[in-house]
């Protein structure tokens, strides 16, 4: 008998399929996200228009920045294994950016 193993996003990726990101944000960061790929051992997610990115560093932390992989002079880190939670300011951001699962409305 042969098995076909369906896999549903999360466990595929390593995170939930879709992500939002909310708050007061300067560069302006929040909006849906979607998981895309793989970096450093887990999933990916980028918004909506391609213009941010929620990314694991391989180490410890989720990072939100423009540019995947690279957190550059404006981001956001989270200092946890889960991708969901708050993040704290990096750089030139201003902003407390949360990450929730789902969609934002």
């Amino acid at each position: 008998m042969q098995h076909i193993f369906r896999c549903r996003p999360f466990c595929c990726w390593g995170i939930a399929n879709l992500h939002a990101v909310t708050g007061t944000l300067v560069p302006d960061a929040t909006c849906n996200y979607k998981t895309a790929g793989w970096l450093n051992g887990k999933g990916y997610a980028r918004r909506e228009d391609g213009l941010f990115y929620i990314w694991w560093d391989g180490i410890d932390t989720w990072t939100i920045s423009a540019v995947l992989g690279t957190q550059g002079t404006e981001y956001w880190t989270r200092t946890d294994p889960n991708i969901v939670g708050v993040y704290a300011i990096g750089g030139d951001a201003t902003g407390e950016a949360t990450v929730a699962e789902g969609t934002h409305p």
